[in-house]
């Protein structure tokens, strides 16, 4: 998978930055809608004109007019000037044609001079139930010169929030791994869609009107971070979770914007329809196009499957939602299902979608620690919310809010916070490692395997690894890699290493908790090893001495037998059986770890010699890529007797007249498959073999930690399989 690399940043800069972004944003905002000209009163768009929507009660005129009074006219020394319905419209992009759009902000300079002038005045409906309405009348107006902080809607606070809680959870994504493109590009998503709410925010909360310039720009400001918004987002299904191609998508989704932008400004299209809604479906439809593909791409992956499941229906849910509710009904002809003041809430519904991904499915190669950051971040936004909701709404003191949002913080949000935590947190998370003590104790310590094997088995049980790699690099202690993703761990019983990549299978990463408890179960493993390497030698020393004792002792005793039953033969033959019986033993006492292709060619041997004697015919062979491999003399006594106990049952039980033999290697374990063509397992079973022989057999794999298994085939005879560990279980 190709993933192009960006310049690494320091997590601190980047949120700096993102908190230096969202500080200006929303001082900015709250500059400009609080320094333009208070009204005293708000206005909406209604079927019979400009209606009355709110009355500031500091207003002059809060005795004089009320909600649900017609706004008929405004006068000044700068003229007069009818309103419209339209005048009062929130969104100005809810136009169709550019003329509408452009009378729109032409009348809106108009009002901006009339509201300048001196003696203003306006034409007031009062509003009834019923009955005849009273005339019309003039009301002198006289505008406060800033609106103040406190005039501000809550559809202006509702879409801040909005737009620094996009915003935020960009930049926090980007901050911890912003060497890569999908963070960066729903990082800069947040920037874009951020920058088009705060726009939204300062003109549609206006009373009546802005200043042109500033209402212009916002205008522009607002389409351009939708289209751009939507670009970003069809970038973003380009590189992740895999990257569909070599083209650097986001070269030819500028120059696309730019010139759609350039094309609106300038008005070359027919209509806001074709310059603005019809560009933002297109890249809607290219976007399930992209997620198509994805799907395809990731159908033998499962983990990349599973982000991108995540990751499409948290996104979709806020595209699809806002196209569908907002830009879809006007490119039919019809009002939006929900004005886009309050459509975004749809986009932030997506980002806290995509960060439940990133907790649950590693979406980015996220973990939980970047929730740790957005928990800062709503814990600071949260308490400022609340504090200024009980200073503003409630007309608290300063010292009295502070100290009731603090008790509302420590009692209602902290513990909701925590509860998130706990339930968003990795289900194996690593406070749970020493629970797993005793187990890895018992791993350390079993002789049924090679400590080595055991490490590697360790190492899968404690950390879940969606991988666990052996590696030829050595190393001597545990390292984090790839800032978390993957951790190497040396080898107990080799210079190598073990490489094991997302930890939790895949839910969260490597952290220093995982590096130092690593530590401490390497020392384990490896006191695990000497005490192994301890007791073998000490094995090994008392073995040779036991062979030393048989050889002076027993043998010379046997050895005289021989010597003594001159003369009857039937004794002489049992004493030198016994006696080259003994030596085999004693060789076996004392030899070392021997090739398996030596000790395979003396079984060959031996057993054709038996064969041969019987008149059976043997096909017997090894696996070609396993003869360098070294038995223990342990190992390599089991399986002569096991093999010999085989051959004896096919000679004196079975009646067989040809006899299979292989020796392979599947999945670091030997196995031995015998197999004859007598008379099968019942004719075995009731000459004995299910007695002293099967239980020889039996006993003698399990001792090498192995298993083994006795069945007759359908064409008959009898075949055996004897699986056992190659280091013999670590035990001589």
């Amino acid at each position: 998978m190709l993933r192009p690399m960006l310049k690494e940043t320091p997590p601190s800069s980047v949120l700096s930055a993102g908190l230096a972004i969202a500080l200006l944003l929303f001082l900015l905002a709250i500059h400009v809608a609080s320094s333009q000209p208070g009204l005293g009163f708000s206005v909406g768009s209604a079927a019979s004109g400009v209606a009355v929507r709110s009355v500031d009660e500091r207003s002059l005129l809060a005795q004089q007019i009320t909600p649900g009074d017609l706004v008929l006219a405004l006068r000044s020394s700068a003229g007069l000037m009818a309103l419209e319905g339209w005048d009062a419209v929130a969104e100005p992009d809810d136009a169709v044609e550019y003329a509408t759009y452009n009378r729109f902000f032409q009348r809106h300079e108009a009002l901006w001079q009339i509201i300048h002038g001196e003696g203003l005045e306006v034409l007031v409906q009062p509003y009834v139930l019923k009955g005849q309405p009273p005339p019309p009348r003039w009301l002198a107006l006289t505008p406060a010169p800033l609106r103040g902080i406190g005039a501000l809607p809550l559809s202006f606070w509702y879409q801040m929030a909005c737009a620094l809680a996009v915003l935020l959870m960009g930049v926090a994504a980007w901050a911890f791994v912003n060497t890569e493109r999908g963070p960066q590009l729903y990082a800069m998503a947040g920037l874009v869609v951020a920058v088009a709410m705060t726009a939204s925010a300062i003109y549609t909360s206006r009373e009546l009107t802005l200043a042109p310039d500033w209402f212009l720009l916002l205008s522009r400001l607002n389409q351009a971070g939708a289209m751009l918004f939507a670009g970003m987002g069809t970038t973003l299904f380009w590189y992740y979770p895999v990257r569909l191609g070599r083209l650097a998508f986001e070269y030819l989704m500028l120059p696309l914007v730019l010139l759609t932008l350039i094309g609106n400004w300038l008005q070359w299209w027919p209509n806001l329809d074709l310059a603005a809604r019809y560009p933002l479906l297109v890249w809607l439809i290219v976007d399930f196009v992209f997620a198509f593909l994805q799907w395809q791409r990731t159908r033998f992956e499962p983990v990349e499957r599973a982000r991108l499941k995540w990751m499409l229906v948290a996104w979709f849910t806020g595209a699809v939602g806002y196209l569908g509710a907002v830009i879809a009904p006007q490119v039919m002809g019809f009002l939006p299902l929900i004005p886009q003041q309050y459509a975004w809430g749809l986009f932030v519904v997506s980002y806290l979608g995509i960060a439940l991904g990133i907790v649950r499915y590693r979406l980015f190669d996220l973990d939980r620690w970047i929730l740790m950051a957005w928990f800062w971040f709503a814990f600071g936004i949260v308490f400022v919310a609340i504090d200024a909701s009980l200073v503003l709404l409630l007309d608290l003191q300063t010292s009295i809010g502070v100290l009731m949002s603090l008790a509302l913080v420590g009692w209602v949000y902290l513990p909701l916070r925590n509860s998130m935590m706990n339930w968003l947190s990795p289900r194996d998370a690593p406070e749970t490692l020493h629970k797993r003590l005793p187990a890895i104790l018992q791993q350390a310590f079993e002789y049924q395997r090679p400590v080595a094997e055991q490490w590697g088995q360790a190492l899968q049980d404690i950390y879940h690894p969606l991988s666990c790699e052996s590696s030829s690099e050595r190393i001597d202690t545990p390292q984090l890699r790839d800032n978390g993703l993957r951790m190497a761990v040396p080898a107990v019983a080799s210079q190598g290493s073990y490489l094991l990549s997302y930890a939790a299978g895949g839910r969260r990463l490597f952290n220093p908790r995982d590096l130092q408890f690593s530590v401490q179960a390497l020392t384990l493993f490896r006191y695990a090893r000497d005490y192994h390497q301890s007791f073998q030698n000490g094995v090994i020393s008392e073995r040779r001495r036991v062979a030393r004792d048989l050889h002076d002792d027993v043998g010379a005793r046997l050895l005289s037998v021989v010597y003594r039953a001159q003369g009857d033969e039937r004794l002489q033959r049992l004493a030198r059986e016994c006696l080259g019986e003994l030596r085999e033993v004693i060789q076996g006492l004392q030899k070392s770890e021997v090739p398996l292709l030596q000790s395979y060619s003396r079984w060959h041997a031996e057993a054709r010699e038996r064969c041969t004697l019987f008149g059976v015919e043997l096909s017997m062979e090894l696996a070609p890529d396993i003869g360098s491999y070294l038995l223990s003399p342990r190992l390599e006594r089991n399986l002569s007797r096991v093999l010999r106990e085989c051959l004896s049952n096919s000679f004196r039980h079975a009646g067989a007249t040809s006899i299979t033999v292989s020796l392979r290697m599947t999945a670091g374990r030997l196995a031995l498959e015998y197999a004859d063509n007598g008379r099968g397992l019942a004719a075995a079973v009731l000459d004995g073999l299910d007695g002293l022989g099967l239980a020889g057999i039996r006993q003698r794999c399990e001792e090498l930690g192995g298993e083994v298994a006795l069945w007759s085939p359908l064409q008959g005879g009898l075949a055996v399989h004897c699986e056992v560990p190659m280091g013999g279980g670590g035990r001589t």
